[in-house]
């Protein structure tokens, strides 16, 4: 038995009423069996029919009006749950922290159509992405503000972000520029937020993400851009891997990278990363360890009732639910649109 789990740096006394809700709603979350059938299902359909029995997913996916639109679903469930928990939270801008992700989403699909019209760059034939439903800033008032060029009537803090940003992205339009940009952005508006709250358990959090980010961005570089001196404007400040270290380790022989990585279960990872890559050509089973690292760190949660852990725990491990449902949904609509194509070739013979 871990004792860690048991110690309680913290005796945060608002969260008792809190951490009662969680509890509540940690009963409903998908168990490994509800899964197993989604899995099974025939289709899109039969899994929306699932979720459909499912509370408090019947009432989310009854915004849907076609299959093939589960997404609309995905995200009316994201901001449900964004709205509860804010509801009863004692400090609700730390809610905010974990939606806040959305909102950066949504920044790079506005300010990317913004400044590809006003500087008349080409247009990709492809859809953009869709914006997200489930930020914490209303997107009719981002998106007004953004083509208006007026930030008047958004929160400061996102305001002063935007006017710092549009001078940088006028000089350099290139959507990967403006991707990076915001990508730093984000990690250091975090990074400043969670230290308003001086707690160990947050800050590791934070730690986490900004490693599993750069950790991932390392290898999607090496791999697939192969330009290694672009690491030094996409890794993120503020992980506990250090930031120069990972730039030496990009110019050396790959059998010399893992060993060189700071801490065991990351070297670990960063071997089956590359012995994953050479074998299936993906960098799957990197996101899935970044998702349970956190995990980890978060499940004392389980066991804390007087502090934040609770909560938190609550938020990532519904966020690995949501992450899963459109996993499953993507796959058996893609094993459709395959199915039907077969069909028509079939026909045409």
């Amino acid at each position: 038995m871990n004792l860690d789990y048991f110690v309680i740096p913290t005796k945060d006394t608002r969260y008792a009423y809190t951490t009662g809700r969680i509890r509540a709603l940690e009963v409903r979350l998908l168990r490994e069996a509800d899964f197993s059938r989604m899995k099974q299902a025939e289709g899109v359909g039969e899994i929306l029919q699932i979720l459909g029995k499912l509370f408090p997913y019947s009432e989310s996916m009854k915004k849907i009006q076609k299959e093939e639109d589960f997404e609309v679903g995905l995200e009316e469930e994201s901001r449900r749950t964004y709205v509860e928990l804010r509801s009863f939270c004692p400090e609700p801008d730390l809610i905010d922290l974990f939606w806040l992700e959305n909102d950066f989403h949504n920044l790079k699909i506005l300010l990317k159509g913004h400044f590809r019209e006003k500087l008349s760059l080409a247009v990709s034939s492809s859809l953009p992405p869709a914006l997200s439903q489930a930020g914490t800033q209303a997107i009719e008032i981002l998106k007004e503000a953004i083509e208006k060029e007026n930030f008047a009537l958004l929160p400061s803090e996102v305001a002063n972000l935007l006017e710092g940003i549009f001078p940088l992205v006028e000089e350099n339009p290139h959507p990967q520029f403006l991707d990076n940009l915001l990508d730093k952005r984000f990690f250091q508006w975090l990074l400043s937020k969670v230290e308003e709250y001086s707690d160990p358990f947050l800050r590791k959090l934070i730690q986490l993400q900004v490693d599993g980010f750069n950790i991932k961005t390392f290898f999607r570089i090496q791999f697939l851009r192969k330009e290694k001196e672009l690491l030094k404007d996409f890794l993120i400040e503020g992980g506990s891997l250090d930031k120069d270290h990972l730039l030496r380790l990009a110019y050396q022989l790959k059998e010399s990278q893992a060993p060189e990585i700071p801490g065991r279960e990351f070297r670990e990872v960063v071997a089956a990363t590359f012995e994953e890559w050479d074998k299936e050509r993906s960098l799957f089973g990197l996101d899935r360890f970044f998702d349970n690292l956190i995990l980890k760190h978060t499940r004392c949660g389980f066991y804390i009732t007087f502090g934040r852990e609770p909560l938190v725990n609550y938020i990532f491990l519904k966020k690995q639910e949501l992450k899963r449902l459109r996993v499953i949904l993507r796959e058996k609509l893609a094993e459709i649109s395959a199915e039907e194509a077969e069909d028509q070739i079939i026909g045409l013979g």
